[in-house]
């Protein structure tokens, strides 16, 4: 019963805890209100909850007894913080602390309840929404990246959070040079770039960025000629971005003479400034920039320096200028000079020369030359340049000059040699004997010193050549030999060589010669032989009338210098003829005297020299003369001036060719008093000139060119009367040189008859008006010149100049650089617009020449016409491609043929076609891996390229052993323009006389370079301790294995009995019987150990080589005759070493014999093969 009533009531507890506490609390009648009911909250506010008891026993100040305000919260995940205040229960204090891991409004919910002890008697909720606490803030829209145009504009706004009416806005731009913004976000685009737009409210900032569609270009940007740069161009917008991308961009230079562009690379030409656009085509729109460039020199300027005939100039005299030109173009010091080049023709580089006897090496244009040099660095003090024995002028050294970071410039030096006092004779197609004084002469001046001998050098055969001891053709002597001294004082005798002129020969022929004096110095000189034919008197014919003059013709002068001693003439000296016949003035004053010398183009002139015949005297007047070339040599004549008795004279003019000469009336006056003792009326001409001689023409007008008409033959000319003499013209035909001679007859005022003969000379026309420009470069003409042309035309200096406008294709003349020359402007000497400020600006592409035809004016009034002649260059050509080696074989790199093409600043290189070098210098091998390799001879038909197969980087030159010297290689190219040009690769081979490998061939440097060649291949590896033992025999049992591993022969079969098995060489003697090289002695044996004799071992080789599929073609046994013991060879070897003879492998020994049958030194064997691996 009592488990029953527990029961019971534990049930009843249960059911009653499940009514809501409302309904309790209704039941209670007691009502509790909390306000707000709802509130809004974000993190970090607080506020306060209200509660309101109504019911029984509640009065306004205080809660029944018994009864006390409680409160909780659902899902208050720490957001809220709610506390009951301690003086007044009814009032709770809440706190915004958090929004938990999320940045949504979350809401709680407080509960408030009042309770009496256990029982909740009323109860109200008051929901709080918190939100995340909004930090002031401003907004800027549109967002993201805007493009606009230069010009075009974009709107923005901004907008302040938490929202305030009050908040003012600022806009900034970073960048105003790119856009600007005004005060209401308004941004306008200025030019291309990207900038940030700001806007700003107090403390609040927000920002966006803007892009101004366009490129830009640096403002100024330095470069040096010859320096192939890329110049950056930045791109904005996406569309201008792409279209750079895909490198869709016109590129342009104002003056391509400065600077060309390609692409975006800056080619340099020379020293100046130049404007580069750049134009991009994007969105329907075009985009263009400009750089201003500037070209800084890399050339430096030409170095100067003299020396005399032969005479070596040592570097070390010009490394101070040298360095002072590194510092001039480079702003730096000169650390090395590489690159260095003479033409052979006028000398060499030599590196340790110290005598003619001791050259030391040659220059190599790849290696470097040092100024301070380290170890095993070459030094520039060391090099010398050392003239040709018979050159003079101006020798013309280039090199290539690096600073220590390897920025380089290009340089000359320019060599004045001097033509050295030296020995000289003139022949008249007859022996010539020397003079022992005249070389002691020059010998003397050279060294100081007496002559001891001479040793000569023969000339051309088909020149003429050298004899001891000429007597006659039927008895010539002996041939000059080059290797003998002829002496001074003793036998042979210097004093009986004879130079003797080939048939026919005339002109100059120069012999080389090397004297030396008593104390065994040496110089180097030339004996030069002027050969000419053998002139006799009455050289130069005048005529003349009794009592007539006669003024001399200086080209019948140069004319006979020219055929005498090659050279143009200097100056005469005439002896005077007798005072019966005549006298001799100059300009129809001053008597000439014996001493006096009249010039062929200075002051006193030849031309002006006048014989005056005497009245009475009539017959043949000789006057002898004495003439020099601008040389110095002597030549001598006659003038022979016949004198007749009758009325007749000449009357000479000089002329132009293109020019024209008005006669003069009083020259007729002077003859017909002369020859009549009265004034002239009137004179009648003869003959007229042919038509291919020009024309006789009356009234000349030299502006336009137009004449009244053509003299005649059947009209007289009157001296005071029309029609004048002094309007008649004498107009030679273009192309004409030469002489005419019109006769005339006239009659003089007392009723005389007089004749005579105008003579007109026609020179070939003042040298022309020319210039040179290289490709691309602008031409100023230069005033001088047109003046200089004028005064020989008409006699007076230039007014001005008007032109005929060339072919716009070929290029256009500017007056002061950039307005066009106006064909109807004349262009003035020394008035504006000034004709030394016109120049010709070749069209872009144009090489070539183009002439420009002009109207001169000179300060008399006269006219006169001409033409400038301008040549431009083809582009440069490729840049020469520098290799050197002592005797490894070369790979040609493909970025040097492409470099080598950019240099000529057109095309990219597109493929590269090579012509085979010499033989005699080597070879070019495709795919080159080793003598014995499957590589194949380059062929001059086939194509190699930069970037595909065939590789130009697949292509080897291989040097022949023993070559000493430059070889070159050229090439024909294409570029990406369809041009085809011409290249050269320079391979300078210097064998090394130092090994690189063996510690014993110090005195073995002739052979250094093939043993070192062999050790490379893998043929020879030494004796062991770094030795080669170069002078030991080589057995025969070791020149077999040095064959095999030459040929890379391998075969099996039976060896020789008296070959050890497990001897190094056993498997090539096992090959070497197997293939038919070697077939042993008669007693069966090999004898591996024996040396192998010289003829042994060419047999040895011919039968290797045959068995390694080469084919050597036989030879004639007369190659064997030229060495005195070729008949000692055995006959099983004569063949083998007339093939090995012929093709060089052998050469014969120092005292130039074959001595067959003597041992074969490993040395020598090193030499053999490497010649036979390099044929």
């Amino acid at each position: 019963m009592k488990r029953r009533i527990g029961a019971f009531v534990l049930t009843l507890a249960l059911l009653m805890s499940l009514i809501p506490t409302t309904l309790a609390a209704e039941a209670s009648g007691y009502t509790l209100t909390v306000m707000p009911s709802v509130l809004e909250m974000e993190v970090g506010d607080t506020a306060e909850i209200a509660v309101t008891l109504t019911g029984p026993d509640v009065t306004e100040d205080e809660l029944p007894d018994g009864v006390r305000l409680d409160h909780r919260e659902s899902n208050n995940n720490g957001i809220l913080n709610v506390r009951q205040d301690s003086d007044n229960p009814r009032l709770f204090h809440i706190e915004a602390i958090d929004t938990a891991e999320t940045t949504e409004i979350e809401e709680v919910t407080i509960t408030i309840q009042a309770w009496r002890g256990v029982d909740v008697i009323a109860e109200d909720t008051c929901t709080v929404r918190v939100s995340p606490t909004v930090p002031p803030g401003l907004n800027i829209t549109p967002t993201g990246p805007q493009e606009i145009e230069a010009g075009g504009t974009v709107q923005y706004s901004a907008t302040v959070s938490p929202p305030d009416e009050t908040a003012v806005i600022a806009w900034n731009s970073s960048d105003t040079s790119v856009a600007t913004v005004d005060t209401n976000g308004l941004v306008t685009g200025i030019a291309p770039g990207e900038t940030t737009i700001t806007a700003s409210s107090g403390s609040l900032v927000a920002s966006g960025t803007v892009v101004v569609r366009g490129i830009i270009l640096p403002e100024t940007y330095t470069a040096r000629e010859r320096e192939n740069v890329n110049l950056p161009i930045k791109a904005y917008g996406e569309a201008v971005e792409l279209a750079v991308d895909r490198n869709n961009v016109q590129w342009s230079s104002s003056n391509d003479a400065v600077v060309r562009v390609v692409s975006g690379y800056l080619y340099p030409v020379a020293a100046g400034t130049a404007t580069v656009t750049a134009t991009v085509s994007a969105g329907g729109r075009s985009y263009t920039d400009t750089c201003e460039i500037t070209v800084e020199r890399s050339t430096a300027d030409v170095i100067t320096a003299s020396v005399g005939a032969s005479e070596p100039l040592a570097f070390s005299g010009l490394r101070s200028r040298l360095q002072s030109q590194c510092t001039s173009v480079l702003g730096a010091s000169l650390s090395y000079v590489s690159g260095l080049s003479v033409p052979t023709d006028q000398g060499t580089l030599y590196y340790g020369y110290r005598s003619e006897g001791d050259t030391g090496l040659g220059i190599g244009t790849g290696e470097r030359y040092y100024v301070s040099p380290g170890l095993s660095q070459n030094r520039l003090d060391d090099v010398y340049f050392v003239p040709k024995p018979d050159f003079s002028g101006t020798a013309e050294i280039t090199y290539m000059g690096y600073t220590a970071s390897n920025a380089f410039f290009q340089g000359t030096i320019e060599v004045t040699v001097a033509e050295a006092e030296d020995v000289s004779y003139n022949a008249a197609g007859k022996p010539v004997q020397f003079n022992v004084d005249d070389f002691n002469r020059v010998c003397r001046s050279r060294l100081g010193g007496n002559l001891s001998a001479v040793s000569f050098s023969q000339p051309d055969s088909s020149r003429g050549a050298l004899y001891y001891q000429y007597v006659s053709e039927a008895s010539p002597g002996t041939l000059v030999e080059e290797s003998a001294r002829y002496r001074a004082s003793g036998t042979p005798a210097l004093g009986s060589v004879y130079f003797v002129p080939a048939a026919g020969t005339s002109g100059e022929v120069v012999i080389p010669y090397t004297a030396y004096d008593v104390n065994n110095n040496t110089y180097r000189g030339r004996v030069t032989i002027r050969v000419s034919a053998s002139t006799g008197s009455g050289d130069i014919n005048y005529t003349v009338a009794q009592g007539g003059t006669v003024t001399f013709d200086d080209d019948d002068f140069n004319d006979l210098c020219r055929s005498l001693t090659g050279y143009a003439l200097d100056y005469v000296q005439f002896t005077p003829p007798a005072a019966s016949e005549g006298r001799l003035t100059y300009d129809g004053g001053n008597a000439v005297s014996a001493s006096d010398s009249y010039y062929n183009n200075s002051s006193p002139y030849l031309r002006r020299v006048r014989f005056e015949a005497v009245g009475d005297f009539a017959g043949a007047v000789s006057i002898p003369f004495t003439g020099w070339d601008t040389r110095g040599n002597r030549f001598s004549g006659t003038v022979e001036i016949a004198v007749g008795s009758s009325g007749t004279g000449d009357i000479r003019y000089t002329v132009y060719g293109g020019g024209w000469v008005t006669l003069d009336d009083a020259d007729f006056n002077a003859l017909c008093r002369d020859l009549t003792d009265s004034t002239m009326s009137w004179i009648q001409f003869n003959d007229l000139p042919s038509g291919s001689q020009g024309d006789l023409v009356y009234n000349y007008d030299s502006g336009d060119g137009d004449f009244d008409n053509r003299v005649t033959e059947s009209r007289r000319y009157y001296r005071t009367s029309t029609p004048r003499i002094d309007r008649i013209t004498f107009l030679p035909d273009d192309g004409y040189s030469g002489s005419v001679t019109l006769s005339f007859e006239g009659r003089s005022t007392s009723g005389d008859s007089f004749s005579g003969s105008v003579v007109i000379g026609v020179k070939d026309g003042p040298a022309a008006i020319t210039y040179t420009a290289g490709y691309g470069e602008s031409v100023s003409l230069d005033a001088a010149d047109f003046d200089d042309l004028c005064r020989a035309y008409t006699g007076d200096g230039l007014r001005s100049v008007r032109f005929t406008l060339p072919n716009a294709s070929a290029g256009t003349l500017y007056y002061d650089g950039n307005t066009q020359v106006s064909a109807s402007r004349d262009y003035g000497y020394s008035s504006a617009p000034y004709l030394d400020r016109v120049e010709f600006r070749p069209a872009s592409g144009f090489a070539g020449t183009v002439e420009i035809a002009f109207t001169g004016r000179s300060t008399g009034g006269e006219t006169f016409r001409g033409a400038v002649t301008i040549t431009v260059e083809e582009p440069a050509g490729a840049t020469p491609i520098l290799y050197s080696t002592t005797h490894a074989p070369v790979t040609f790199n493909s970025q040097d043929f492409v470099r080598a093409c950019e240099a000529r600043g057109l095309g990219s290189l597109q493929s590269v076609r090579f012509t085979t070098p010499s033989a005699s210098a080597g070879r070019l091998y495709s795919q080159y891996d080793g003598p014995m390799s499957n590589s194949s001879e380059v062929r001059s038909g086939t194509s190699y390229y930069p970037l595909q197969s065939p590789n130009i980087g697949d292509v080897t030159f291989v040097p022949k052993a023993g070559y000493r010297g430059t070889v070159t290689v050229t090439y024909s190219a294409t570029d990406s323009r369809g041009n085809e040009y011409q290249g050269q690769v320079r391979v300078t081979v210097q064998p090394n006389t130092t090994s690189n490998y063996f510690n014993d061939l110090g005195s073995y440097g002739w052979a250094t370079a093939y043993i070192d060649l062999l050790y490379e291949y893998g043929v020879v590896t030494g004796s062991g301790n770094g030795a080669f033992t170069p002078y030991d025999p080589i057995s025969r049992g070791d020149f077999m294995l040095m064959l095999c591993r030459a040929l890379n022969l391998s075969a099996t079969g039976e060896s020789f009995p008296d070959v050890p098995t497990d001897s190094y060489y056993a498997d090539a003697v096992e090959t070497a019987r197997a293939m038919g090289i070697a077939d042993g002695y008669p007693d069966g044996g090999f004898h591996p150990g024996d040396p192998v004799t010289r003829q042994d071992a060419m047999v040895f080789l011919q039968r290797a080589l045959q068995a390694a599929g080469w084919s050597l073609s036989g030879g004639s046994s007369g190659s064997l005759s030229m060495f005195p013991d070729g008949g000692t060879v055995a006959p099983y070897a004569q063949s083998a070493m007339v093939v090995m003879v012929e093709y060089g492998v052998i050469t014969g020994t120092s005292a130039g014999t074959l001595n067959p049958r003597g041992q074969l030194s490993r040395a020598e064997m090193a030499v053999v093969l490497a010649r036979v691996l390099t044929l």
